[in-house]
């Protein structure tokens, strides 16, 4: 069947952190790990939790001296790949409609979805933080294709993380793999490959 909607993770995917982790890990000086970071932000990607009370107390536990506001403006370090933006756009001009399915917590969430320029390209965001459910979870999926009305095995979903293309396969979508290190050439392919470009 031909694929009639795509989605698309975000980091790995359609954007970038360059300084990611290095700069976050350096804001820990040396009393947390990144493992300890995410264990914290991954309470709050189902928007359950409050990630700056969450943070806070983190940081009062562990006496990591970097001032709240500092660690989650090196989350905000982050940049769409212009080269994966046109693709988008190629792919909408042939009347597929692109969406984001992102794990998000709400406070970069909000940052993706408003300071980014998404909007320009694709037709819309769905954001695990306002859906209530994570990644991997099949349910992230099956909440984005009934919300959308389309047919699950005829949505193309794009990931950098096996275990979340997985997930998408479990929920009846097409779950791709994308090796993030491959950029935008790998994601050009993936789109051949499935008749999108």
């Amino acid at each position: 069947m031909p694929i009639t909607t795509l989605l698309l993770d975000a980091d790995g995917v359609t954007q970038t952190m360059p300084g990611f982790p290095g700069s976050l890990e350096s804001l820990l000086h040396g009393r947390a790990t990144m493992a300890d970071l995410f264990s914290v932000e991954r309470r709050s990607l189902t928007g359950r939790r409050d990630l700056r009370a969450d943070l806070t107390a983190f940081l009062r536990e562990r006496q990591i001296p970097t001032p709240l506001e500092q660690l989650l403006d090196a989350w905000h370090d982050v940049h769409p790949l212009p080269d994966v933006l046109a693709m988008m756009d190629a792919v909408r001009a042939r009347g597929v409609p692109v969406y984001l399915a992102t794990n998000q917590q709400p406070v970069r969430g909000l940052h993706v979805r408003t300071a980014l320029g998404y909007d320009a390209h694709v037709d819309g965001q769905f954001h695990s933080w306002e859906l209530g459910v994570a990644k991997p979870d099949p349910a992230f999926f099956t909440a984005i294709v009934r919300r959308l009305g389309v047919p699950a095995p005829q949505t193309l979903f794009i990931d950098d993380l096996p275990e979340n293309a997985a997930g998408a396969r479990e929920a009846g979508l097409v779950g791709v793999h994308h090796e993030r290190e491959r950029g935008a050439e790998g994601v050009r392919a993936i789109l051949i490959e499935h008749g999108l470009l």
